[in-house]
């Protein structure tokens, strides 16, 4: 059995569409990764299906205290058992700060079509927009901006969008390859292939040394040089180890920059992906092994968060919690240093956080000030 759907981006003229099919055995998430593929969003953000009266989602940790409604777990609830009679009719919205709504039709069940059908993308029209480009109204001043080459905006909105973007067209070859490339996470768990058990190999330190010690210099340069292109983390160690200092500096402003970007991106509203941002201070951390530094991006992580507080207003718990903790981090360290060199530099920033935060509630200020109050060269 095979369900035959079409889903259209609400508010967008000319039409934004995608006709496909899929197993109805599927989850929701599983049905919300196939759309991010067809549709060419880049699973950014967060999202909810409304069927039937029954909001599906993801758990949300962040948002959770400040719902009252029910909402299903989108990775247990299957399609099929909240989808049943063709030419129904349900919501799927993504990121809830550009509130992108997409309009869904059941428009065929094929009950003779084989167990194994893999996700297969039938038609469509037009790319999606671009993300965090502030939702329907943004994308309709952005092809203005674009259609109109004395429009204030329209040579900032060519510099931001991505290479090649084109909104009038779409490729259902290349979106069906993606969908093959991913056909294993878009099927029903029970049809994956069963791969054989393998046991698996660890390189130890020993054998690497062993083996290094076996290659000539040529070897290990061109070793070195084949690692560089496998990845960013490899490419930006070797950044630090070969250029010192100034690739930490310049590494610092690249992740400076991630922990803004969760507050206050360029576009659109902040995500607040917390994680992300604390990520990004333990990476640079690692990659780097400079104390300063990380203390700075620290500082600057709480920074960010008194600033969005006082943009928007109370958070939730958890955020001020958060911030509580990293601030608490700042603090530590600030003891630690016996020089109270660290302190003499960052006092006055240190000090604004906790001034800032007065009269925000859920204990934040008071909590700031206690940990304030714990400095020793105070």
């Amino acid at each position: 059995m095979i369900y035959i759907c079409k889903i259209e981006l609400d508010d967008i003229a000319p039409s934004i569409w995608r006709q496909f099919q899929f197993h109805p055995e599927i989850t929701f998430h599983q049905l919300h990764k196939l759309i991010q593929v067809m549709m060419g969003w880049e699973d950014y953000h967060l999202y909810e299906f409304h069927i039937c009266g029954q909001a599906i989602g993801l758990p949300n940790p962040t948002f959770e205290d400040m719902e009252s409604r029910e909402v299903l777990n989108a990775q247990k609830e299957m399609v099929s058992n909240h989808l049943q009679k063709e030419n129904t009719e349900f919501s799927y919205i993504y990121d809830f700060g550009d509130n992108w709504k997409h309009t869904i039709k059941l428009e065929k069940i094929d009950s003779s079509a084989s167990e194994l059908i893999s996700p297969i993308c039938l038609g469509g029209e037009r790319s999606c927009p671009q993300e965090d480009v502030g939702g329907v109204w943004g994308y309709q001043n952005m092809m203005d901006a674009l259609l109109t080459p004395n429009h204030p905006e329209h040579d900032e909105f060519k510099e931001w969008l991505k290479e090649g973007y084109d909104p009038e067209t779409f490729h259902c070859d290349e979106v069906n390859d993606k969908l093959r490339e991913r056909r294993n996470k878009l099927i029903p768990k029970s049809l994956i292939p069963q791969a054989e058990e393998k046991i698996p190999v660890k390189l130890t330190k020993t054998s690497l040394n062993k083996y290094l010690k076996s290659m000539s210099q040529e070897q290990l340069k061109e070793l070195v040089k084949e690692c560089f292109g496998v990845s960013k983390e490899i490419e930006r160690f070797l950044f630090v180890k070969i250029l010192g200092e100034e690739a930490v500096e310049s590494l610092f402003l690249e992740y400076r920059k991630k922990i803004e970007h969760q507050f206050f991106p360029q576009r659109g509203h902040g995500k607040l992906k917390l994680q992300e941002a604390k990520k990004a201070i333990s990476e640079f951390k690692k990659l780097t092994g400079s104390e300063k530094y990380s203390f700075e991006l620290k500082l600057f992580y709480v920074e960010m968060g008194v600033s969005f507080t006082l943009t928007y207003g109370d958070i939730d718990e958890r955020f001020y919690e958060s911030m509580e903790s990293m601030y608490e981090d700042v603090v530590q360290t600030v003891n630690f240093d016996d020089t109270a060199e660290l302190f003499e530099e960052y006092e006055k920033r240190i000090g604004t956080i906790v001034s800032d935060t007065d009269g925000i509630g859920w204990g934040f200020h008071d909590t700031l000030s206690y940990l304030y109050e714990q400095i020793r060269w105070i």
